[in-house]
């Protein structure tokens, strides 16, 4: 009876650990999703003429209209603060090795899963067959 219980809190904790696995892998899909948006914003920019109109974000759902000068260089957040100056194409390269970076740590993720998802097969078998042998026991 002890060793079904101790499979059955196994089993508890590998179904926790799966939901956080499925969790985590939303946010990287989201983080994904956005980085491919931003890469067809660049693409639209690189199309704009300069001196075009549009609404620039300032954040909480306010925009503001803007005009853009500038439609070959964007400046890029290098960290504490630090913009540098960088062609569309630069700036596409570095979206494109972040989204590589995601896609291989969804990757990962999801190998955990399915891991898990196995594991998790064989300890309710394991306990299925144990609960089989503790009824005829008492039986």
């Amino acid at each position: 009876e002890k060793v079904l219980q101790q499979k059955y809190l196994e089993l508890q904790t590998l179904n926790q650990q799966i939901q956080q696995l499925h969790q985590q892998s939303q946010v990287l899909e989201q983080q994904r999703t956005e980085l491919l948006t931003l890469s067809q914003h660049l693409d639209e920019l690189d199309q704009m003429k300069a001196n075009s109109k549009m609404y620039a974000p300032l954040g909480g759902g306010l925009y503001v209209e803007s005009i853009i000068t500038e439609t070959k260089k964007v400046l890029t957040n290098v960290g504490a603060g630090v913009m540098v100056p960088k062609t569309l194409e630069e700036t596409k390269q570095i979206i494109e090795e972040q989204i590589d970076d995601l896609q291989k740590v969804v990757d990962q993720v999801e190998k955990r899963v399915q891991e898990f998802m196995k594991k998790g097969q064989m300890l309710h078998k394991e306990m299925t067959a144990l609960s089989g042998k503790q009824q005829k026991k008492t039986a």
